[in-house]
């Protein structure tokens, strides 16, 4: 392929997503103030409920609802940044291929959809949801590695005053999400820890693994758009990601969330988005709170990344104005 073609293809990032009953000066006035707490604040991941239904493979009702934090980039001809803004936003932030990649950016894992009748199409939604039960696993190792410490139960033991038995039994209980107790355990905590020890030997901490297979998760996405009807709607989209979460870097965490002020400017911004609630595991949380400001590296910032802004015709000086001259603004068709 001739560079110079490889060259003309970027990463975009557009903002904000038009909305049927605003008007296009509307969706351009919310897309100045994201772009100006953007400048302010960072780049946010946003939250979203990802809702699998795995039942057709588990031979049983069983949906699962993941909670992804990310940012989301489209790899373009600046020639189709015209469709694509209409469709995703006015305000387009332009990446070169490597400086994204460079910061963590990965490109989404989609998940084909089944098809009726058809028992190998369900193979995608198979091992997605082999990676949410192998994580649960993993968390119960992780959770028994902790209990069966013998430093931690002798920290246990200094904080609480409390004895801690050389002989100390774990009561371990398989338990439905009913609380039916299925079957109960009694195991010595050392021979546990023990156990533990030697399925851990030169591996990967199990907390890591955990992690990791978050890190999965949040880049898990249908390939078919179901509310639009649109078959690979999803994966002609081409889209890249940079996430954060359960990831840590260099030991320590890749986002942060954000303050409690940053949390109310958000919501004066874009009240009908960042002001939904979500249901995680039972409870309803605002969406503005989950939000997290990507932050993999000290003094990390992001638009050192953004090499162009394009803009609607006859806007570019309000863009301007919000960056200032250190990124170039110019009009997108």
């Amino acid at each position: 392929m001739n560079s110079s073609v490889v060259q003309q293809r970027r990463f975009f990032h557009s903002l904000p997503r038009p909305r049927a009953d605003e008007s296009e000066n509307e969706t351009f006035e919310r897309g100045l103030k994201i772009l100006a707490f953007m400048m302010d604040v960072g780049l946010v991941l946003a939250p979203e409920i990802v809702e699998w239904d795995v039942s057709a493979v588990s031979g049983r009702p069983e949906q699962h609802r993941v909670l992804q934090r990310r940012a989301c980039f489209t790899e373009l001809d600046a020639s189709e940044l015209g469709m694509h803004s209409s469709i995703f936003g006015p305000i387009a932030l332009s990446l070169s291929l490597s400086g994204l990649r460079g910061a963590g950016a990965m490109p989404v894992i989609y998940v084909p959809q089944g098809t009726d009748g058809s028992a190998l199409s369900q193979l995608s939604t198979f091992c997605m949801r082999g990676v949410h039960h192998t994580k649960e696993v993993l968390r119960t190792l992780e959770n028994l590695k902790e209990t069966s410490d013998p430093a931690k139960l002798a920290e246990f033991a200094a904080l609480s005053g409390a004895i801690v038995a050389p002989d100390l039994k774990l009561a371990l209980r398989n338990q439905r999400a009913s609380g039916e107790v299925v079957a109960e355990y009694s195991v010595s905590a050392t021979d546990v820890h023990n156990v533990l020890q030697y399925v851990g030997f030169e591996s990967i901490p199990f907390n890591q693994s955990i992690g990791i297979l978050n890190a999965f998760q949040n880049m898990f996405y249908p390939t078919d758009n179901a509310h639009s009807g649109d078959v690979l709607g999803y994966y002609r989209q081409r889209e890249w990601r940079l996430i954060a979460g359960d990831v840590n870097f260099s030991g320590r965490p890749m986002g942060r969330a954000l303050s409690s002020n940053e949390v109310t400017r958000l919501n004066q911004i874009d009240s009908r988005f960042w002001s939904q609630k979500l249901m995680i595991k039972g409870v309803l949380q605002q969406r503005s709170a989950l939000a997290l400001v990507y932050d993999p590296l000290p003094g990390w910032n992001f638009f050192d990344l953004v090499e162009k802004i394009f803009g609607p015709k006859g806007r570019i000086a309000e863009v301007c104005a919000i960056v200032g001259d250190k990124i170039e603004v110019t009009e997108h068709d």
